[in-house]
Order: structure tokens, then sequence, then C-alpha cells
């Protein structure tokens, strides 16, 4: 089996980034961190981290869906668990059936196992594409 293209355009960047490692940290751009970053998530699909503002709103939709999505889980797993759900977005953006299966897997909590229903499930999809990846 393949390792999938989005992978492999990943170990790419990784393997680049190293090179030239002769050059100093004064040699380096001061934007070339930010760049990598930018890189990696487009060819990932995932989103940038969302501003303090963005990730307030987005924990407050899924606390209206229900209180224990969150729970007392650090908000950035919480985060990244919808930035995850993006990558799929970005790559299954019809698919909504396959979404909600895969939030029922990404968003769990105790007395939860298998996610929160199909209602609860496409309220927390639609609240992740609100806020965190609008333009997938």
């Amino acid at each position: 089996m393949r390792p999938p293209i989005p992978l492999m355009s990943l170990a790419v960047l990784l393997a680049l980034a190293g090179c030239g490692a002769d050059a100093t940290a004064q040699d380096a751009p001061s934007g070339a961190p930010s760049v990598v970053v930018a890189s990696i998530a487009s060819v990932t699909g995932l989103p940038p981290m969302p501003d303090e503002e963005t990730q307030s709103k987005y924990i407050k939709a899924l606390d209206e869906i229900d209180p224990e999505i969150v729970g007392d889980r650090d908000e950035t797993e919480i985060v990244n668990h919808g930035r995850d759900q993006c990558a799929s977005v970005k790559q299954w953006p019809k698919e909504q059936a396959k979404l909600v299966e895969l939030t029922a897997k990404r968003f769990k909590a105790p007395g939860h196992s298998d996610g929160f229903g199909a209602t609860k499930n496409k309220l927390i999809l639609a609240a992740v594409r609100k806020y965190l990846c609008p333009e997938y």
C-alpha cells in the first residue's frame, strides 16, 4: 500500500527543510518558519490555529451543542480535533455521511465512546467548518 500523497509531500518538505545545514540561524530569512508551517498545512489540509477570538467562539459553539464535548479537556486538544476534521473536509468536501462518521470518531468523551450521535455530530461538523475551515 502506497502512502497518501499528502504524507509523501510532507516528507519531501521536511527533507528539504534540512538542506543547507551549514547555514546559521542568522542566515535564515525571518519568515522561513512560517513559510514551512504554511507549506506543511497546505499539504496536510490542516488550517492554521485559529486566533483567540475564533477559538473562543468555536469552543462556545461546541459547549452549546453539548458541554461534554469540551468537558474539562484542554481547549487546544479540542481545536486540534477540529483541525484534523478540516483535513477530512478538504479531502471529502461533498461526502457528508463520511464526514459525520469521522466526526464521531474524533469527538468522544466519557460516556460517548461512539461520538455524540448523528444529530450532534452534524452540528459539531458545522461548527468545525464555520470556525476552523470556512474556506474548505
